[in-house]
């Protein structure tokens, strides 16, 4: 029998899903033992087989999970990703994640994971649309409007959620309505949603340098990470005055302190080319470790988690680290950067835009109407900018790291909600 006592279970529980910031900043807003208990354990997940017929005509059989962490705030939203590298354990992380995410940010959503064990690159696109809609089938009336939202993630995108969208109303003989976001803008996808995660994360980051005394203009930054967040946020800091002197993605890296050409090199990006086939007049290689420690006044971690250990902590040449993957900050660095007086804006706030066009999507869909673009960038910026002060207020008041801040914001948004 466990004899261990309940909230020092849900402590240990939450802390390996969300890390020690969360734990901080119970610190500061403390849950209840049963709000905590709670939070500790997930609604539900489902493991399902997709059956899959081959181009050649055999039959395939894919593991498929969905994780619905917890609606304690509304119906829970989050990506379905297609990769071979997943766990159950890591979509419980993602949707707990996804949950804090939409809470600090006031989004009326609880947070969900899911995948199909199934290497994107390995399926035709007429296996991947299979893939789509066995997923949907499989899930069944699961996937509603007002119980369990889909977005894209690792591996796919608009079409895959088009595929989706179209299995649903297949079967329903209804419209989503909102129960699948991500979609083209000509099946009620919103207008602006490509690039929403930069905008979003200059909005946060001119707010944070604001409230530091730091001028934008003539800052210095690098780019672990150059896909579609990273890419499109490089260009954007560029537009701005920054100057970009190092930028990575999986295959090599570029550092040039005189500066590399943000937009030049997002378009050869775009076009599909890799670093790693890429020059610039002046620029050396070098890894992303490299990138990484290149002397910046900003580091953008923009690729996956886990990125900077207390040992890249240890070597970073910067004054802020901004965010942008999910959860890059490696446990074992966080009191390394801490020490150094590093500012981390974290990514709860920094890289939210994204999760907050989606939950745009969903509201014009539920409503039946159609947003301008501009509409769509206006209440993205005001939501981030009222979201960045409110950390940075929540920070000074409690004299604690932003990071800390975004989790005791959260958690005051889940505490009423999760009481018992």
């Amino acid at each position: 029998m466990n004899r261990e006592h309940p909230r020092t279970w849900s402590c240990r529980r939450v802390e390996a899903l969300a890390g020690a910031r969360f734990i901080a900043a119970l610190g500061h807003h403390p849950l209840h033992d049963n709000a905590l208990l709670r939070l500790a354990t997930p609604e539900e997940s489902r493991r399902v087989s997709l059956p899959i017929r081959a181009d050649d005509g055999a039959l395939r059989m894919l593991t498929a999970w969905r994780v619905r962490y917890s609606s304690a705030l509304g119906p829970t939203k989050g990506g379905v990703r297609f990769t071979r590298d997943v766990t159950e354990e890591q979509l419980l992380a993602l949707a707990f994640r996804i949950m804090l995410k939409c809470a600090v940010n006031g989004l009326p959503h609880g947070g969900a994971g899911g995948a199909v064990v199934v290497a994107p690159s390995e399926l035709s696109s007429a296996e991947r649309e299979q893939v789509a809609r066995r997923y949907v089938d499989a899930l069944g009336d699961a996937v509603a409007p007002d119980r369990d939202i889909l977005s894209p993630d690792l591996g796919t995108d608009a079409e895959t959620m088009a595929w989706m969208a179209d299995q649903y109303t297949r079967t329903r003989g209804e419209s989503p309505a909102g129960a699948i976001n991500g979609k083209p803008v000509a099946l009620g996808g919103i207008p602006g949603r490509p690039g929403a995660t930069a905008r979003g994360a200059w909005v946060v980051l001119a707010q944070v340098l604001e409230s530091l005394g730091w001028v934008a203009r003539g800052l210095t930054f690098s780019v672990q990470g150059y896909g579609s967040a990273g890419g499109h946020l490089a260009v954007l800091l560029q537009q701005h005055g920054l100057r970009m002197v190092a930028a990575a993605d999986s295959s090599g890296g570029l550092i040039d302190a005189a500066g590399l050409d943000a937009a030049a090199l997002w378009a050869a990006k775009s076009d599909g080319r890799r670093f790693a086939d890429l020059e610039s007049d002046g620029a050396r290689r070098g890894t992303a470790h490299d990138v990484l420690c290149a002397h910046a006044d900003i580091v953008i971690p923009a690729a996956t988690a886990n990125q900077i250990t207390a040992d890249v902590a240890a070597s970073v040449s910067t004054r802020l680290v901004l965010e942008i993957a999910n959860g890059p900050v490696a446990p074992d660095a966080e009191a390394v950067l801490a020490e150094r007086g590093i500012v981390v804006v974290p990514d709860l706030v920094a890289n939210a835009g994204g999760i907050t066009m989606s939950h745009f999507e969903w509201a014009q869909n539920r409503d039946g109407v159609q947003w301008t673009e501009g509409e769509a960038h206006a209440r993205l910026d005001a939501r981030m900018l009222g979201t960045a002060r409110a950390m940075i207020e929540t920070a000074r008041m409690h004299q604690i790291p932003l990071a800390v801040a975004a989790q005791v914001l959260a958690i005051e948004h889940l505490a009423t909600s999760l009481h018992t």
